[in-house]
């Protein structure tokens, strides 16, 4: 495996870590998915790049998910603070954010199957969410996934963009 391989694979266990940590503990292991980001960053090449990407992504991420949440899309029965999302919801935002120009950098400007692959992996990962308690789906499971799937066919390749704008702003490698 060369080196370039091995860091996708690294950053994807690296995202599912977090992943598994926000979901199943949502708060209890904050102080580890801090620990998670420092380690991220310590190691990062490109860290101007990847602040601001992380810090976009979870702006975004957070108005998206804030209004789904308001328009009563899904509901969380963990503390929220400040917004209508749990904060390590916001944190997960920031993981996937870094995620896109190191594992998922092979899909930057396929705009279409961005959208394709974003309008599934998008709502799989809430109801996955949903099925280990962290999210509430209010309505249908049928409607609730139909309704991500459309948002998320648009979140993935904007989110893309952002990294593909992020990547010029700063140039440097990603």
């Amino acid at each position: 495996m060369n080196s370039n391989t091995l860091n996708k694979v690294v950053n994807f266990i690296w995202f599912q870590t977090i992943w598994v940590l926000v979901i199943f503990t949502q708060y209890a292991f904050i102080w580890l998915i801090g620990l998670l980001f420092v380690a991220f960053f310590i190691l990062s090449p490109a860290r101007r790049r990847d602040i601001a990407l992380m810090i976009t992504a979870m702006v975004f991420g957070s108005v998206v998910d804030s209004l789904l949440t308001i328009f009563n899309i899904f509901a969380f029965n963990s503390a929220i603070y400040f917004i209508p999302i749990p904060l390590w919801l916001t944190a997960l935002w920031g993981a996937f954010a870094l995620t896109l120009p190191y594992s998922l950098n092979y899909l930057q400007g396929r705009w279409w199957i961005c959208a394709f692959l974003g309008s599934i992996s998008g709502p799989l990962s809430y109801w996955a969410g949903a099925r280990f308690g962290a999210v509430i789906f209010p309505h249908t499971l049928l409607y609730t996934l139909g309704i991500l799937a459309m948002v998320w066919a648009i979140v993935f390749p904007a989110c893309m963009y952002l990294t593909s704008c992020a990547n010029r702003f700063f140039k440097e490698p990603h």
